[in-house]
């Protein structure tokens, strides 16, 4: 049976049912804004990964944008893998990365995620090839049921509009709530959200670090404020972050010290005392966008044998070094998480911003820096340097 046409005619949810129902095996693909692959055999769903293409491997996006490994551990990755014939999943196994049980939980979560976006498709093609018994070149199958996988996106298109309603900006950020968790009941990735969510860190970048998809976070994150356990925290560009919930307290307790006219000026200028003594020097040289000034500049310019010195000291140059990498980081993992849900790169770093997946102000601190982002390999890659 091979099968094509446009989503807009037939969409991917009874695209599925026809497959599942006649018990097919083959590949289905879907061609969008983002290319989504669905491998069955005999109507069960076994993979969303097509090893047959040069195609970027979703598996690998998806551990990319939801902060599953360090730095370090992906150049050990990129080591295996340059050094072996081993797919993603058998190094991630040889390499005790990640337990077998784990990776079969992953692949399912990630076709969870596909079929929830794949059922709000309304433009693009869809081409179903039919084979004879078990595609070819599966690694790493898994069995999910067509008809659970549906249900499944259909209860996400259901709720999706509550969490928008509960969580408006993916820069907004949490704090303690009235009621408290108890760590027992609790599983794994309730705890780790929570600990994410307490450290301070918003929305967005905590879906980046949950290590599970964007709307599970969203939802475990939305459950816990209606416990009571967290309490979501606003970002009010004129006003500051605005609370929801009985924190409110705090802040009007803080106005009403600060009616003082006299105190409020005292205050003021403290703040801007100490502003112009920790960051004035870098408002005029090259740190400017890092926020790590120095304490004591030294303004030679050379040393002794004539090279090029910083008048940061080594402590400071350190802390400036670590930010740097942290900014870099952020951005980095932005662009992952925005080609997992868009299925390519993003033409300029503004697009980040407008999705919620990266801070305007981190936008400008690249900008300041001097550092260039550009697509490369037409659209396959991308750079971020000076």
């Amino acid at each position: 049976m091979a099968l094509k046409g446009q989503l807009s005619d037939f969409n991917l949810a009874e695209i599925l049912q026809l497959i599942a129902g006649q018990q097919k095996s083959g590949f289905l693909i879907l061609e969008a804004q983002r290319e989504m692959v669905f491998v069955f055999d005999k109507g069960i769903l076994i993979s969303t990964r097509d090893r047959r293409t040069e195609s970027a491997d979703p598996l690998e996006t998806y551990l990319h944008a939801y902060g599953f490994f360090s730095d370090a551990q992906w150049k050990h990755i990129e080591f295996v893998r340059s050094n072996s014939s081993l797919d993603l999943t058998e190094i991630l196994v040889s390499e005790q990365l990640l337990a077998e049980e784990t990776i079969i939980h992953v692949l399912t979560n990630m076709a969870q995620e596909m079929a929830h976006v794949g059922t709000k498709l309304r433009r693009g093609r869809y081409h179903f090839t039919a084979t004879r018994g078990t595609p070819p070149g599966v690694r790493w199958r898994y069995q999910v049921e067509v008809q659970s996988l549906l249900m499944e996106a259909m209860r996400r298109l259901d709720e999706e509009p509550r969490l928008l309603e509960a969580l408006p900006s993916q820069a907004l950020t949490f704090e303690q709530g009235p009621a408290s968790a108890d760590p027992e009941t609790l599983g794994a990735v309730h705890q780790r959200l929570l600990k994410l969510a307490l450290s301070g860190q918003p929305l967005g970048r905590i879906i980046r670090q949950g290590r599970i998809d964007s709307f599970t976070v969203r939802e475990v994150l939305k459950n816990l404020c209606d416990e009571g356990v967290l309490t979501v925290v606003l970002p009010d560009p004129k006003e500051g972050p605005r609370r929801i919930g009985p924190q409110k307290k705090r802040r009007r307790s803080l106005d009403i010290g600060l009616k003082s006219n006299a105190l409020t000026l005292a205050v003021l200028l403290t703040v801007i005392g100490f502003g112009i003594m920790r960051w004035g020097p870098l408002w005029a040289s090259e740190q400017a966008s890092v926020g790590l000034a120095a304490s004591n500049a030294d303004f030679s310019v050379e040393s002794a044998d004539g090279s090029q010195r910083s008048w940061l000291s080594p402590v400071q140059l350190a802390a400036r070094n670590l930010r740097l990498r942290q900014i870099k980081a952020e951005v980095t993992d932005s662009v992952e998480l925005f080609r997992f849900h868009h299925g390519e790169y993003p033409t300029d770093l503004s697009q980040l911003v407008t999705d919620g997946m990266l801070a305007s102000s981190t936008q400008q601190t690249v900008s300041r820096l001097g550092w260039t982002y550009s697509l490369l390999k037409k659209g396959r890659g991308y750079s971020l340097a000076l």
